[in-house]
């Protein structure tokens, strides 16, 4: 039964983003299309350029920025940015570690946001929107912190859905950052205390 709702609930999705691609402006496609291309340029550009993420390592901070800004600024990048926070905890200081990397994660994670808000009118205005828009907007903070919180794959959706529900930028990167934040400082702690201390 369960599954014959879902199809149902997907082959009306599916109709309604038909439909609302067919009756938006030229304008309106270009803008989302342009925004689209952009996102994923981007992550094609960070995936062929030849860095070596090891000796980023070497950098410190700054080498844990900059890995943690290009992996969480790339949609699809294959990059242990995690392992990364992990060994500098070793040998940085893990607050400081989990600081700079909060800040990388948060300025990185700004692409599904992007991709989100500039999709947005693409997206049919229904009852499913309204539920979406509605729930964001009251608890968009705390459904950020908690999926930057928990080690999520699907964060660039979570992302998406802010943009396009045009959650406040500050509010989407502040709680991006708290909850990336503290989860890279659980792992830098684990470094410091496996590892370095």
């Amino acid at each position: 039964m369960q599954a014959a709702t879902v199809a149902a609930t997907t082959g009306e999705t599916i109709r309604a983003l038909t439909s609302s691609w067919q009756t938006a402006s030229r304008r309106v496609r270009i803008r989302a299309i342009a925004g689209v291309v952009a996102v994923f340029a981007l992550s094609a550009l960070l995936v062929t350029l030849p860095i070596d993420y090891r000796s980023m390592g070497e950098y410190g901070y700054v080498g844990v920025f900059v890995v943690t800004l290009i992996s969480t600024g790339a949609l699809i990048l294959p990059v242990p940015y995690l392992a990364t926070i992990y060994v500098a905890g070793s040998f940085l200081d893990p607050w400081t570690v989990a600081l700079v990397a909060g800040v990388a994660a948060a300025l990185g994670e700004l692409t599904g946001y992007f991709l989100g808000y500039s999709g947005r009118q693409l997206i049919p205005r229904g009852r499913w929107y309204a539920m979406v828009q509605e729930s964001m907007s009251r608890y968009g903070g705390p459904v950020i912190f908690l999926a930057a919180v928990v080690p999520n794959p699907f964060f660039d959706a979570v992302g998406a859905m802010a943009g396009a529900t045009r959650m406040k930028v500050w509010v989407f990167l502040v709680s991006a950052f708290l909850g990336k934040t503290l989860r890279f400082l659980l792992i830098a702690a684990a470094g410091y205390k496996l590892i370095g201390g």
